[in-house]
């Protein structure tokens, strides 16, 4: 919550000091002067307090008028006079919802720094409270809103403000500047009224920046379930890039022993394991064991080997040939299934390169006849282009003559040819995925069978060096046969190792998998929660009510939708502040302010509870229209509205009618006055 308590302008002069001073309270407060009386430097003066003067713009510049800045016009038993300007302040008093005080102070004109904020703990104009506890601030700088000593972030503190960070063009996330914001809460005269609902500081580099900030002062969830979406999204991403990595590397370095890893899921799952779990084999013997079953196999022959003797090469002879010409034999077989291998391995990859090539075939014909299907609905009545004289479909050979119509058949439409063509991708992409994965099977097979073919290599190698050996010396094969064994197991177990580590990531990524699951389920379908779409809809009927009450005549009342994407309104789908005569525009934006006002101020809204509305009666709205709007203004609770206006004198009786107990009359006066001491 933010009120404006007590605004104190003082200008000291060569001729004195003037200046003003105005109470603000609860409800509707109305400031009632002539044109030239210097109502908009009010409430102006209330936002240079505040450091807003971003909101108009980057301009350091200050955004009063001569009478604050240079020189002062006044009067003196009627004859105008002329006051230098030598140095001017403005102090205001504001209260939160905690029904705290504070009293900021800032320079106007003189030596003082304009970007320095001297901040009082207290009522310092009115009581004259925690005129000890000073503190300098500093606003319009870098950091404002973040720093420490950074005004806009003692501001939102003090409101109960906690402002999410919005996205911005080319460059890193920032805080939703309060400069954003108060377009929603203060309309200037001049050009405060010209569009609806605001004009905002687009040099802050803020995407979206209406949104973020209605969003914001709604209380809707729309924003944060964006900013959950794209988190979800973008660990979605994480972990399939992380599970396929994990799975490549599995697969990857089971090829270290010509193992084959089977039963990963492509995709991420919630459970783990799945119901057939993933398992590691290696070849043995033309076969695929599982690696356990494998290392059972090698241990146990590792054994045998240890349990017995090495044997001299005269012993071992016999046993040996007869080995020799067993192991020639397989080796014989297996090199020609790596032959037959190799050639379906060939086969497969030119397969899937013509597969490939038919897609991309495919996809260009789609192209076309996307881009013919676009031009149609353009008004073009040019046809498809047969090129070469084959069918851009079947690409069949066409006849030259049209005399054979025997078998005239009617062609397909345009829309029907994208249909057939986005099915034909649909197949041919399954058929060429599903020719890889046979190429990635032939090339495991291959890695294994050619491991084994130079597994069989070495122990012939190993038998012939035996039998040409001194005849008492230890079998060559024997002892080699012992050490590839032991190598081997040490590489199979080291390698079962990693396989049991990869499993174990693979459960990690699952339960992440599972939570960020959960977190998508529980994401609304749409963009808009169910409360946001409740509050929305209340906005809106506030909106139709108040539209009907100021007697808007450009459009229908109920055409005029709240937009659930721009939070703007407009009329099937387009903006209103085109569409729309000078005096509606004014009143869609009376309806649309005070109806952010009203459900803003709600239990989950940000909205502080303050709008100030400069001249609100612009463009030369009905006298009906304007009072109706006074009417619905003092009947908003829990609220502050500021509104000045040079509307003639008979407006106060009216106000009084309606309630209005805040009435600042300045008749003929201007508001800037000589001060008393």
């Amino acid at each position: 919550m933010l009120r404006i308590r007590h605004l104190l302008i003082n200008i000291n002069t060569d001729q004195g000091v003037f200046g003003t001073r105005q109470d603000f309270h609860d409800g509707l407060n109305i400031l009632r002067a002539e044109n030239y009386a210097g109502k908009s430097q009010v409430v102006q003066s209330i936002m240079y307090a505040l450091g807003m003067e971003g909101m108009q713009g980057p301009s350091h510049a200050v955004p009063l008028a001569h009478a604050m800045t240079e020189y002062l016009d006044y009067y003196v038993a009627g004859k105008k006079l002329n006051a230098k300007v030598i140095d001017s302040m403005v102090s205001l008093e504001i209260e939160n919802g905690s029904q705290q005080f504070l009293t900021v102070q800032r320079a106007i004109a003189g030596e003082r720094n304009r970007h320095l904020m001297t901040v009082y703990e207290g009522r310092a104009i009115t009581k004259q409270e925690g005129l000890s506890t000073s503190r300098d601030y500093f606003v319009r700088e870098g950091g404002a809103t973040s720093s420490e000593l950074g005004f806009h972030r003692l501001l939102r503190d003090f409101i109960g403000w906690d402002l999410p960070m919005a996205p911005r063009f080319n460059d890193v996330d920032c805080p939703l500047y309060l400069e954003t914001i108060f377009p929603l809460l203060y309309v200037e005269q001049k050009l405060g009224w010209g569009r609806i609902p605001a004009r905002y500081p687009t040099w802050l580099g803020i995407r979206d920046v209406g949104r973020r900030t209605v969003e914001f002062i709604l209380g809707l969830d729309a924003y944060a379930t964006a900013l959950e979406r794209i988190a979800v999204q973008d660990e979605i991403k994480r972990l399939k890039r992380e599970w396929s990595a994990a799975r490549s590397q599995a697969e990857k370095s089971a090829s270290a022993v010509m193992g084959n890893v089977r039963g990963i899921p492509v995709e991420p799952v919630a459970s783990w394991p799945p119901e057939v779990p993933p398992s590691l084999s290696v070849m043995q013997l033309a076969k695929w064991l599982p690696i356990a079953d494998y290392l059972n196999v090698m241990r146990a022959r590792y054994s045998d080997l240890q349990a017995i003797e090495i044997p001299s090469t005269v012993n071992a002879e016999p046993q040996i040939r007869a080995e020799l010409a067993e192991l020639e034999g397989s080796l014989a077989a297996q090199e020609r299934t790596v032959a037959a291998l190799y050639e379906q391995f060939e086969s497969d990859s030119a397969e899937a390169e013509s597969l490939q090539q038919r897609v991309e075939g495919i996809n260009d014909d789609l192209r076309k006849y996307k881009d013919l299907r676009k031009v149609r609905k353009l008004g073009s009545n040019d046809q498809p282009e047969v090129v070469s004289g084959q069918c851009p479909t079947c690409h069949q050979e066409l006849a030259d003559s049209l005399l054979d119509t025997a078998n005239r058949t009617i062609p397909m439409t345009v829309d029907q040819n994208v249909s057939f063509y986005e099915e034909q991708i649909q197949l041919f992409t399954a058929v060429h995925a599903n020719a890889v994965n046979n190429i990635e099977t032939a090339q495991r097979d291959l890695r294994a069978r050619r491991s084994e073919v130079t597994r069989l290599r070495d122990r012939i190698r190993d038998i012939r060096e035996t039998l040409v050996s001194a005849s008492g010396s230890p079998s060559i094969e024997a002892i080699s046969e012992r050490i590839r064994l032991q190598e081997r197991i040490i590489r199979v177990e080291a390698q079962q190792q990693v396989f049991e580590e990869h499993m174990a990531e693979f459960a990690e990524l699952a339960s992440e998998w599972l939570v960020v699951q959960e977190r998508l389920k529980a994401l609304p379908k749409g963009a808009l929660s169910e409360r946001d779409q409740k509050k929305l809809s209340t906005l809106q009927d506030s909106f139709h009510q108040q539209l009907t009450q100021y007697k808007m005549g450009s459009l229908d009342v109920a055409e005029v939708k709240i937009s659930p994407g721009t939070y703007e309104p407009e009329v099937a789908g387009v903006n209103l502040s085109a569409d729309v005569s000078a005096s509606d525009l004014i009143r869609l934006h009376w309806a649309y302010l005070l109806g952010l006002l009203e459900v803003g101020t709600q239990k989950t809204g940000n909205h502080p509870g303050l709008l100030i509305l400069d001249e609100p009666q612009q463009q030369s709205v009905e006298e009906s229209s304007f009072r109706e709007m006074l009417r619905h203004a003092a009947g908003e609770k829990n609220c502050q509205i500021i509104i000045t206006t040079s509307h003639d004198r008979a407006i106060d009786a009216y106000l009084k009618q309606i309630g209005v107990r805040h009435l600042a009359e300045f008749e003929d006066d201007r508001i800037l006055q000589r001060l008393s001491n």
